[in-house]
């Protein structure tokens, strides 16, 4: 015994009664430097049960240090209540390797400088478990494992246990004198607490963390310095090492083999049946801890990847090992992972992803990553179930390519008129809704059958599919294109009003001009363009008619130019600041009540009086004052074929047309002249003292338009009047 005498000497002041050997003071003075001392008399205490001891000890000696402590303390707290030998061994052993799971724990985790994360924590918390584990392993005794089980639990959870062992009790005491002994020691994220803050914590928590009555019992312990007690301890652990037999313990070589091979047997087919399961399951199943170690990887795993499970298991998990990609077959990034994202951020779902097998096969999977929790509600790890849906791709791709085949045109690749209808009405309804202008656009390639009979119907098409790639790439990427019949196109401009979706046009106009074609031996296209605003009256065949009735305009005055119908003005109160009025404004709101326009047809004055004829019996107008160059007509909105807003009030108007004959410049550069028709429109309200001053320009606009429609008639600007060459004076037309 001289060698214990020189480690004793060291922390101890004073010799044992009786005895040569010094007496220890304090559990607490044992630390890491001096643990490794006491390693002897362990041995000697504990013959080959030490080796558990000191294995602990290899992998980190501060848990060494710390365990011996407790089952110094153990030793005290049993001496002084007088437990049997058997209770008083099962006590100290306990306290010895209450930490022996700790072996498995990572060495990142226990010797991380600051406090330990939520996973890092979980994963500190399976050293019971792991501690059960390797006890099992050496043989421990059923009362030992129970004992072991009890470690870190609550006395909240396991007070309602009721078991004649003495195993229970001594959890319960173990858990007390760990938390002290934790708490009365420094710690690398932390300094020491006193021991009458440890004591007032234990007994604060005792009821639901630690048993109340073994709390106030150990603090008695500690409070009373009893250095007979101590003497006592020193003397049990040094001088009577003989007089104890711990083996019993660990009595598996003693157990009947009988009982060995029975429970042999059934951890062997616990195993078999686990394994059978895992590797007929058609999905592939990994297992990961929170340190991204693989745990497990079965037959469909290897399968998928073409990675044995012995190539993988116990190695850190990449998105490589697996060969995972995305669906487009590049590599994935550590940060995109499924299992990465699970541990860092907590987030879960499924994700498809695709494997490259080491072949350079693709598979397509579906990849579901469920966290395991453990009992206190940390995050352990996760399962990744990997299921393979290449048949499921494939058919989804098949139904997304017939999909665009029965949307898409299949000569210029835009969508077909089919799609147009489809999405016409959400359009419509969506900038009706929120307010946002949105414009229609319907183009039209000049001269297209010239093209057939002239260059061949392949060049027709060449044709189309130049006129259509102009389209898409001139127009935003917000915009729809469609094909909407023969070498017509449609296009919907969202968040766009009516001068701006005419400057788009005109722009795609003048690119046209300047885009030869091979096909057509490099000459160029024109096309005519026809422009409406959707309005808050509007219906899609209100909007569309008024765009194609613009493009016939177009057409009709010669081609190659854009023609807007519509009104650029806000139509409706919310778009414009609401002002305060005087009751003399209000008497006065006529003025603000009426329209006026000046519109010209390419038709002589006869024709545009014909069609205004039909006008006036189409709208149901009655002619007040018909003369040879000013026409008088009242227009009921109600009977008006106009569109019309929900719930709107609908008024009556008056329409004053002065007609007259003008000469312009014909197209070309042999001065030709063209006789046509110039009209003077203004429309008033008939209720000069009705407030609905936007309702009303809004009903005007309207009847305005659908007479310039009905006419096939331009609006009059300033580069038209430039071509005006002069205005020939009415005469006498009795018409009417």
């Amino acid at each position: 015994m001289s060698d214990f005498s020189n480690v004793l000497s060291q922390i101890v002041g004073g010799p044992l009664p009786g005895s040569s050997m010094p007496l220890p003071i304090c559990p607490a003075q044992i630390d890491t430097e001096n643990a490794g001392a006491w390693q002897s008399m362990v041995h000697a205490r504990f013959g080959t049960i030490s080796s558990l001891y000191v294995s602990l000890r290899a992998k980190h000696p501060p848990a060494a240090a710390h365990s011996l402590r407790v089952a110094f303390w153990t030793s005290a707290w049993a001496i002084k209540h007088e437990l049997k030998e058997d209770q008083q061994q099962l006590f100290e052993t306990l306290a010895l390797l209450h930490e022996i799971g700790k072996i498995g724990i990572p060495d990142r985790v226990l010797q991380k400088p600051e406090k330990l994360m939520e996973h890092e924590q979980s994963m500190m918390d399976m050293h019971t478990q792991v501690g059960l584990e390797i006890l099992r392993a050496a043989g421990a005794s059923k009362e030992l494992l129970l004992a072991i089980a009890g470690i870190g639990t609550s006395y909240e959870s396991s007070s309602n246990l009721q078991s004649p062992d003495i195993a229970p009790l001594a959890s319960r005491l173990v858990n007390i004198i760990d938390a002290y002994d934790s708490m009365t020691a420094k710690q690398v994220y932390r300094d020491a607490m006193t021991r009458e803050m440890a004591l007032a914590e234990i007994i604060r928590l005792g009821g639901t963390q630690f048993d109340p009555k073994l709390a106030k019992s150990f603090a008695e312990l500690v409070l009373s310095n009893d250095r007979h007690l101590q003497a006592r301890v020193a003397e049990r652990w040094i001088n009577r090492i003989e007089q104890h037999d711990f083996s019993r313990l660990f009595e598996m070589d003693r157990r009947p083999a009988q009982d060995r091979m029975g429970s042999t047997l059934v951890h062997s087919l616990n195993e078999t049946f686990y394994r059978h399961m895992m590797d007929h399951v058609q999905n592939g199943v990994v297992f990961i801890d929170s340190e991204f170690r693989i745990l497990d990887w079965n037959s469909a795993a290897e399968r998928f990847t073409g990675r044995s499970v012995e190539s993988v298991l116990h190695q850190y998990w990449t998105p490589q090992i697996a060969g995972l990609c995305d669906v487009e077959g590049f590599q994935l990034v550590e940060s995109e992972c499924p299992f990465r994202e699970l541990i860092t951020s907590g987030v879960t779902g499924k994700r498809r992803l695709s494997i490259r097998t080491q072949g350079s096969k693709m598979i397509q999977v579906q990849i579901d990553v469920v966290p395991v929790i453990s009992d206190r509600g940390h995050l352990c790890g996760g399962a990744m179930i990997i299921e393979d849906v290449s048949e499921t791709a494939e058919l989804e791709r098949k139904i997304i390519h017939l999909r665009e085949r029965a949307c898409q045109d299949q000569l210029t690749k835009l969508a077909n008129r089919g799609e147009l209808n489809r999405q016409l009405p959400e359009f419509v309804e969506y900038h009706q809704r929120t307010g946002e202008p949105a414009s229609v656009i319907i183009c039209d390639i000049d001269f297209f059958k010239k093209i057939n009979d002239t260059y061949s119907h392949q060049a027709g098409d060449d044709a189309l599919i130049a006129f259509a790639n102009l389209l898409k790439e001139s127009c935003r990427e917000t915009d729809f294109v469609a094909r909407y019949g023969g070498e017509e196109f449609v296009m919907l401009c969202g968040h766009c009003d009516l001068n701006e979706a005419k400057e788009l046009a005109e722009t795609i106009r003048k690119k046209l001009q300047r885009t030869p074609i091979a096909s057509l031996r490099n000459q160029c296209l024109t096309a005519s363009f026809g422009v409406a605003v959707v309005q808050p009256e509007d219906s899609t065949e209100s909007v569309l008619g008024r765009a194609d009735r613009g493009l016939l305009i177009a057409k009709e005055s010669g081609r190659d130019q854009v023609v807007a119908l519509g009104d650029s003005e806000p139509s409706t109160a919310k778009s414009k600041p609401s002002t305060k009025r005087t009751w003399w404004g209000w008497l006065c709101a006529s003025s603000v009540k009426s329209i006026r326009s000046e519109l010209f047809t390419n038709v002589p004055r006869a024709v545009t009086l014909e069609k205004l004829k039909g006008f006036v019996h189409e709208f149901g107008a009655l002619v007040q004052h018909v003369d040879n160059n000013h026409v008088i007509l009242d227009l009921d909105c109600k009977q008006a074929p106009i569109p019309k807003l929900k719930d709107e009030r609908l008024g009556k108007f008056r329409m004053s047309i002065e007609v007259a004959d003008i000469e312009m410049k014909a197209p070309g550069k042999n001065g030709n002249v063209k006789v046509c028709t110039l009209l003077d429109i203004e429309i008033t309200s008939l209720r000069s003292r009705d407030r609905r001053t936007e309702s009303i320009r809004s009903q005007a606009n309207r009847l305005k338009t659908a007479l310039q429609g009905y006419l096939v008639a331009h609006e009059m600007d300033d580069i038209l009047k430039e071509d005006v060459i002069r205005t020939i004076k009415p005469e006498s037309d009795s018409r009417y």
